[in-house]
């Protein structure tokens, strides 16, 4: 008997003694799409209808019930020729996978996994045994380059939700354990499946402090941060902005000496320009300038920068990093050292303006901005506009 294991997390394989028969079978789109639709429905028959439909649509210009038979014969013939004789049974009104042929299907192992971990409530070593497999099994998803995208979707996005589920039960269990360098490592490998979740990213940077290691846990909050607002032009979780707080308090010893602080905070030499910061920290420094203006009895104004296509088209992931970066640049050098900016939203940032004491100076500043971001040919495409208002104390 031929050892026989079917992966379909990523591009499909059928491999035969360690063998991968697949290849032969690319070359056709429409056998491929038929070996899909039976392995994944290998444990029920798929009838002509169904099959047609998925396969051609609604091409009416073939018969397609006799373009099946054809399709299946010489799928057939491909996996006969290479050892696996009886894979595709003729059933009742349609065709199924010979689920009687031994076969390791990682599909249906996955899902096997998850369901058995599903109430797991502590780590003994065959449930971690587990948890391992799952993330060795699930290394991508499901068949992401088929020619079926409509109907693999939904299952894709099901399979794709229970290993996250299953997996944020890993990090709950490894949490009580405290077993943080293995949160570390469940997390990065799980983020490579999906670098955008929120609770991923919050659990790896949590666990980064944790184990000391808040440079890195600031790496991987500055990455998230670009990734959102870059490729899907959106900010981050509130829970991963305000993480950020935590991030940037470090580990300080508790002891530490007021000589060494101050040592410490004439270490370097501040920035040329405005001050950037994240939105979490702008809205703190916004809320402490606001005390002052009420004691003090001074003025300030707040600035929003908005950047956007002549064409009004959506701009993609690239030119939007550099559009933005380009813009950003412009404000920092030419704001001065007391301005604060932050991104408000993927095609927005917010200027506290601290010297300006009236609106016909505030626009003026922006409107030098707007200039100098002219003066780079890159930028002509570009619609650079903005709007200036005083900020008022609220008695």
């Amino acid at each position: 008997m031929k050892n026989l294991e079917i992966n379909v997390f990523g591009e499909l394989q059928i491999l035969v003694d360690d063998v991968d028969i697949s290849q032969t079978i690319w070359a056709s789109k429409k056998k491929m799409a038929l070996l899909e639709l039976l392995i994944l429905n290998s444990q029920r028959p798929m009838s002509i209808a169904r099959l047609t439909e998925a396969i051609w649509g609604d091409d009416e210009e073939i018969n397609t019930e006799n373009a099946l038979k054809t399709l299946v014969s010489r799928l057939r013939k491909d996996l006969e020729e290479n050892g696996l004789e009886g894979a595709i049974l003729t059933v009742p009104g349609g065709y199924m996978w010979n689920a009687d042929l031994p076969a390791k299907i990682d599909v249906f192992r996955m899902e096997e996994i998850c369901n058995a971990l599903s109430d797991a409530n502590s780590l003994d070593p065959d449930v971690r045994d587990q948890f391992e497999e799952l993330l060795n099994l699930y290394t991508d998803d499901l068949l992401p380059n088929s020619s079926l995208s409509k109907w693999i979707a939904p299952k894709s996005v099901y399979y794709h939700n229970l290993y996250l589920k299953t997996v944020y039960r890993y990090i709950n269990l490894l949490n009580k354990a405290e077993e943080y360098g293995d949160i570390i490592r469940v997390c990065k490998i799980a983020l490579d499946i999906d670098a955008f979740d929120s609770t991923l990213n919050l659990e790896l940077m949590s666990a980064l402090l944790k184990t000391g290691k808040s440079k890195e846990a600031l790496e991987q909050y500055q990455n998230t941060t670009e990734l959102h607002y870059s490729h899907l032009g959106l900010k981050p979780s509130d829970e991963i902005i305000n993480f950020y707080k935590e991030l940037i308090k470090g580990e300080k010893s508790s002891k530490a000496e007021i000589e060494e602080i101050c040592t410490e905070l004439r270490e370097g030499k501040p920035n040329a320009g405005a001050f950037v910061c994240e939105y979490a920290i702008f809205h703190d420094i916004y809320h402490l300038q606001m005390r002052n203006l009420k004691r003090m009895g001074t003025t300030m104004f707040l600035a929003l920068v908005d950047v956007r296509r002549m064409d009004n088209r959506q701009m993609e992931a690239l030119e939007l990093k550099q559009v933005m970066s380009r813009t950003l640049d412009v404000m920092r050098e030419n704001l001065r050292q007391g301005d604060t900016i932050s991104r408000y939203s993927p095609l927005q940032y917010v200027v506290l303006l601290f010297s300006v004491t009236n609106a016909r100076m505030g626009r003026m500043v922006i409107e030098r901005l707007k200039k100098l971001f002219y003066s780079n040919s890159k930028n002509a495409k570009y619609i650079f506009s903005y709007s200036v208002t005083p900020l008022v104390v609220d008695d």
